[in-house]
């Protein structure tokens, strides 16, 4: 919708400057991004911080070598659990939902513009669109923060899982564990990726994607009862 001659078009309040924790929170992301860098390029600092995560998690979940399967599952539901609740408290959920709503709104008037030939109004949603791209700008940056830290903890523990094969379960001879397809099947065999990682990832993957959606449920559920929405829709009339 055009604005009227000589009306001024409303500007949008000033964004606040971060608190300090905001630029705390940003310099430490900032800070594992570079070390998961450093560790992606150095092999010797990941074993050197694998090594140190190590002292925890060895008599955390190694036992000894002997349950390897067990050491997977609970470091792969470990490292899941951590990199989601940290992705999911650095997603601006809310503000993600409104922009995509807005996005959606804008590609129905651009089609419908684009169809009756109203070239004027396909640029008027161009300029909308940049608008709104400019005030979620945030949200732009949400993976770009998440992945120092989620690619960090992934080196870390990828690295010393891989020394907890080679350096325990080699050695003790235990390297082989029954799949319902087959009874020896070696956690060393490669198809694309060792049968290690495949199993982490079969693991892991299906329990992120429930852990996100329960953060999410009860993240929702708190922010709809602070609302005063909940309360309204989903409680019981009283009787007369």
């Amino acid at each position: 919708m055009a604005d009227k001659p000589g009306e001024e078009r409303p500007t949008r309040p000033a964004r606040p400057p971060p608190t300090p924790w905001q630029s705390f929170t940003r310099f430490g992301l900032i800070f594992l991004g570079v070390m998961a860098l450093y560790a992606m390029f150095d092999p010797s600092i990941g074993r050197s911080l694998a090594g140190a995560a190590g002292t925890i998690l060895f008599p955390l979940i190694g036992f000894g070598g002997k349950y390897p399967v067990i050491t997977i599952l609970l470091g792969g539901l470990l490292t899941t659990t951590i990199s989601g609740v940290l992705r999911h408290y650095l997603t601006p959920w809310i503000k993600m939902a409104r922009m995509n709503k807005i996005n959606q709104a804008l590609s129905k008037e651009n089609m419908d513009a684009m169809r009756k030939g109203n070239m004027a109004k396909v640029e008027k949603v161009k300029e909308k669109r940049m608008e709104v791209m400019k005030e979620f700008t945030d949200i732009q940056w949400v993976s770009i923060k998440q992945i120092g830290a989620t690619m960090l903890l992934f080196i870390v523990f990828y690295t010393w899982l891989s020394l907890f094969m080679t350096e325990t379960l080699v050695p003790a001879g235990n390297v082989m564990f029954s799949v319902p397809w087959s009874w020896n099947a070696n956690f060393f065999d490669a198809f694309v990726l060792p049968t290690w990682l495949l199993l982490y990832s079969l693991l892991a993957i299906p329990f992120g994607q429930v852990l996100q959606r329960v953060l999410k449920y009860f993240s929702f559920r708190h922010r709809l009862e602070e609302m005063g929405a909940l309360s309204e829709t989903t409680a019981p009339e009283d009787s007369p």
